[in-house]
């Protein structure tokens, strides 16, 4: 892993996943995964922060108008087939991501607080895309993302539109400068676009199993050849993502084409990114990140 300047020591983890398509439509995931399963991932030992991202029905495009063909570029065909919804996790360490499903007396009964005993989280198979020969596992892309806050996130008394910029790096640039172009020029300017509610910058871990090591077992899913081939096809199409936390859509077309800002990040894009294009994505708030000292009460 890249030591990145001004790097948040939070475990962060995104985990891209995609419906079981022979159960539910996109929205009957959407409730499923925001209504049910949810409500048990949240009680996670020593969980810290916790959304899900689901991408939005109303398709981008048109919405972004003129403005699309000059800050979409070489963006993958079919990338929102490979997904449905990300989840975004924050823990202290990865010790402690990895000791995250160890149950905790959180529930209230005869004999005290005690160990939930109908705590689980066996609908995945069936909530996400199911492995036939493989009946408690699913297909997933759990990846560590190592965040910078550019402009934290203040949300407001009404729902805000959340944009993703993912980008790939432009390969005629080493890591390090490219690291060091995105966090020190690209962002900075980013920043500027005026109306903004919150942006944070993810890079992916160069390390791409650094999410599954000590989370799965060895014999898992994510460890088997298929696995290994799905996750480095899905890691060679970005590199990283910028959250961006808006009024609207229309507010961002408006801010983001300023004549002061546009040319500067789109010559910054061009130099810095191979590919960059945007998703929307209906946030849901599950667990309020805390970044600061853990407390020392029951966290949630």
């Amino acid at each position: 892993m890249v030591e990145r300047l001004g790097e948040n020591k939070v475990f962060k983890v995104f985990a891209f996943l995609k419906r079981n398509a022979e159960l539910l439509t996109h929205d009957e995931y959407r409730a499923g995964h925001v209504g049910f399963h949810c409500c048990n991932s949240r009680r996670l030992k020593d969980i810290r922060g916790y959304s899900v991202n689901i991408w939005a029905n109303a398709p981008l495009g048109p919405r972004l108008g003129a403005l699309h063909d000059e800050i979409v570029v070489r963006e993958p065909p079919g990338f929102l087939e490979l997904w449905d919804g990300f989840p975004e996790v924050w823990f202290d360490s990865h010790r402690s991501w990895t000791e995250a499903g160890t149950p905790e007396p959180t529930r209230a009964m005869a004999g005290g607080l005690q160990v939930d005993p109908n705590w689980t989280l066996g609908d995945g198979p069936y909530l996400f895309d199911p492995l036939p020969d493989r009946p408690t596992e699913f297909r997933s892309y759990h990846l560590h993302m190592e965040e910078h806050i550019v402009v934290p996130v203040e949300r407001p008394e009404h729902k805000l539109v959340k944009l993703v910029l993912f980008f790939r790096r432009n390969p005629v640039l080493g890591e390090d400068a490219f690291v060091q172009g995105v966090l020190n020029h690209y962002a900075p300017l980013t920043a500027r676009i005026g109306g903004l509610y919150g942006c944070t910058l993810n890079f992916r871990d160069t390390d791409q199993e650094a999410a599954f090591r000590n989370y799965y077992p060895a014999d898992a899913w994510a460890f088997s050849p298929e696995g290994y081939a799905m996750r480095r096809a899905f890691c060679a199409l970005w590199d990283g993502a910028i959250e961006l936390h808006v009024d609207s859509v229309g507010a961002f077309v408006a801010a983001r084409s300023a004549p002061d800002l546009h040319p500067r990040l789109c010559a910054a894009e061009r130099h810095l990114f191979a590919a960059n294009w945007y998703v929307e994505v209906d946030e849901n708030m599950i667990v309020m990140p805390n970044r600061g000292t853990s407390p020392s009460f029951y966290y949630r």
